[in-house]
């Protein structure tokens, strides 16, 4: 119940930053120029560790990065309309964080789908070699750490030092070289 409620509190500091910048202008950026992300996901990275530091001291760092960091792959997908699924059960104990572009996809077309996984502690890095039986491609299965991680098999994104903040543009990359052609929503207002 800890974690759940400690989830809660992180998504909900990310969301006051978000709504501090201006949600309507974080998209409005982003979908004009997706290279802007780079400075979205360290500002808003920053800004809430700064808030959730200033809250609670006791937080366990790492976990507290790990899905802080999740919670911001996932808003920052959503408002740049690049296509995902997320928290996708595979068996009781595996469950992949995100797909791009879906799981269908994955399963038809591996080369074409990366599998983002966020390692919150050191034990759930065993787990990422699972992830092989549904995308035998190593190179599209993407791990996000806290810190830096010397596997070479895998891509991996760092928080700090932040190589983190590229991952979205990455994904645009990605996509539009695999020739993706999903139906993107664009929100305006």
């Amino acid at each position: 119940m800890k974690d759940e409620l400690t989830g809660e509190k992180i998504k909900k500091e990310l969301y006051y930053v978000v709504r501090e910048i201006g949600k309507e202008k974080i998209q409005k950026d982003i979908t004009s120029c997706i290279q802007s992300s780079r400075q979205y996901i360290d500002l808003l990275m920053n800004k809430s560790i700064d808030r959730l530091i200033a809250t609670d001291q006791s937080l366990d760092y790492d976990r507290v990065i790990g899905t802080l960091s999740e919670a911001l792959i996932h808003f920052m997908l959503t408002i740049s309309t690049l296509p995902s699924e997320r928290k996708i059960r595979l068996s009781s104990e595996l469950v992949i964080d995100v797909v791009i572009p879906n799981l269908r996809n994955l399963k038809i077309n591996p080369s074409k789908s990366i599998i983002v996984q966020f390692i919150k502690e050191g034990p759930e890095l065993d787990k990422v070699s699972k992830l092989q039986f549904i995308q035998p491609n190593r190179e599209n299965i993407w791990v996000v750490t806290h810190k830096p991680l010397t596997v070479k098999e895998y891509k991996t994104y760092s928080i700090f030092p932040g190589s983190y903040s590229n991952i979205i543009v990455d994904i645009h990359d990605f996509l539009k070289q695999s020739g993706d052609k999903s139906l993107r929503v664009v929100y305006t207002k």
